[in-house]
């Protein structure tokens, strides 16, 4: 094959790989996530005042509490089932059937073990199917109708063997959030609170892979909405995926709440009224109980000598088609001086006059990615974001806290390891993070794109070789006919 027909293949082979890679990489970005082939999604149907969810299915009316009804799972072997995503340890299941049948439950986020030993000679056959992932299937009179509820721990069940997980800010630090899902898994807790970031600009390929990593939890995970969660099409894939943006549930003497302040780092306004009244009723029908609020921003940013936030002015000026907003924005994204609280102190002074007039007990928040402590009207405030993202704020870790039930004021936190407390150290290893997440999110197209390049650098290599060569001859040329000139002239003029 002559050189030529070898150069026309590699600049063919270059273009497909570098608008493949390109193609892959954006639809990546922006295609919707298919949890399977065999999976179809239900639309939400949540009622948040009763932690409840309901749908027919199979000729039976189905409800949970303390989860949600996620879809359907078609398996070609084994047929459909209902596929129900627990929003807390001990989810219970009405099943209320018009005709004899048949139906299958599949439970995913939960401690299948833990689930099952609640029941005693329960005539429910339960199958584990995977670390979170619990089959019970169930045999039905006409009309019949079935409970499924767990028997419910106390505290002398547990004798203080209670545990659970906080964290927040995992983003795109996924070798350090994997690294925490394997300790987690060691410690063995009742259930796993992320106080939201749970990936960087709410795409669908990071989401499925928080969704990967986080199917090896052995716990119920319950997550909360962060501002990166809801950039572009986040919103909706979180829906599909963890479900509402607010609940609550109980578990032994405790309620815990879990809010929706997502809007509040672009916004004005971080929760909405509708849910502020929702929260109120909330911690009122909780009364008697140890009350635990869960938020991603906190009202307050602790840290001294931060800036105002400005973002909400910058989104506006960009709406109205200032397009040097829309890079203002870019670098105040990354403005880690900026205030990292509510934006509005009127509604920072709402939320806090809530939780000491419920006497909540504790606010976990997160962030901001360091770990702070505060205690506001008999409220403590626990701000811990350091499951991951870059660590740019000053002595901030990667860390996660773990409580126990028995003692909430004996909480245990655990550190990973973590870049050098100072500038240059910290700004490699976020330069670092970018690198390694964008490879993990996209690593078809960064291979593609990779072999694209090489190519291009091996044709311009020969392209300088050739010219080069065709230098050196032409220059060698000259210089014969230099010589040869000048052997002329020496003849003519000494002849």
């Amino acid at each position: 094959m002559s050189i030529n027909k070898i150069l026309k293949v590699a600049i063919l082979i270059l273009f497909i790989c570098l608008a493949v890679g390109a193609s892959v990489f954006v639809y990546n970005g922006n295609a919707v996530y298919k949890v399977s082939h065999d999976f179809t999604g239900l639309p939400l149907n949540f009622d948040p005042e009763t932690s409840s969810s309901e749908v027919s299915f199979e000729n039976s009316t189905i409800k949970v509490y303390g989860g949600f009804i996620k879809g359907i799972w078609n398996d070609p072997a084994s047929g459909k089932c209902l596929v129900i995503r627990a929003l807390s340890p001990l989810p219970e299941v009405s099943v209320n059937a018009e005709a004899a049948k048949n139906i299958s439950i599949r439970v995913e986020n939960i401690n299948p073990d833990f689930y099952a030993e609640r029941f005693v000679n329960s005539r429910f056959k339960m199958t584990k199917l995977n670390t979170n992932t619990l089959l019970i299937d169930l045999n039905f009179k006409a009309g019949e109708e079935v409970n499924i509820i767990p028997d419910k721990p106390n505290a002398a069940d547990l004798a203080g063997e209670f545990k659970y997980v906080i964290l927040g800010d995992n983003r795109d630090g996924y070798d350090t959030f994997e690294s925490m899902i394997e300790q987690i898994n060691g410690i063995n807790p009742v259930f796993v609170i992320d106080n939201g970031d749970l990936v960087f600009s709410g795409k669908p390929n990071q989401y499925r892979l928080f969704d990967r990593l986080t199917t090896r939890i052995g716990s119920t995970l319950c997550t909360t909405l962060g501002n990166h969660d809801i950039r572009g099409v986040g919103r909706e894939t979180y829906t599909m995926l963890y479900g509402p943006p607010y609940y609550s549930f109980d578990y032994m003497d405790c309620h815990f709440t879990f809010l929706d302040s997502s809007p509040g780092w672009a916004e004005n306004r971080a929760i909405s009224n509708e849910q502020y009244i929702w929260l109120e009723n909330d911690l009122k029908k909780a009364a008697g109980k140890r009350l635990f609020v869960v938020s991603h921003i906190p009202p307050r940013d602790p840290r001294s000598n931060v800036t105002k936030n400005e973002i909400a002015n910058y989104v506006n000026q960009a709406k109205n088609g200032e397009s040097w907003a829309e890079q203002k924005l870019d670098s105040y994204f990354q403005n880690k001086n900026m205030s990292h609280g509510f934006q509005d102190p009127v509604e920072a002074i709402k939320f806090e006059t809530l939780m000491s007039q419920y006497q909540v007990d504790t606010v976990y928040l997160s962030h901001i990615h360091s770990n702070f402590e505060y205690y506001k009207d008999g409220v403590r405030y626990l701000i811990s974001g350091g499951a991951g993202a870059e660590l740019l704020t000053e002595n901030s870790y990667y860390h996660y806290l773990v409580a126990n039930i028995g003692d909430f004021n004996n909480m245990t936190m655990i550190e990973l390891p973590s870049p050098a407390n100072n500038y240059i150290p910290r700004f490699a290893a976020a330069a670092r993070l970018f690198y390694e997440a964008f490879y993990q999110e996209n690593s078809v197209s960064v291979i593609l794109m990779l072999v694209g390049l090489a190519i291009l650098g091996l044709l311009i290599l020969i392209k300088l070789y050739f010219w080069k060569k065709q230098t050196i001859n032409i220059f060698v040329k000259w210089l014969g006919e230099i010589v040869k000139f000048a052997v002329k002239r020496h003849k003519d003029l000494f002849r």
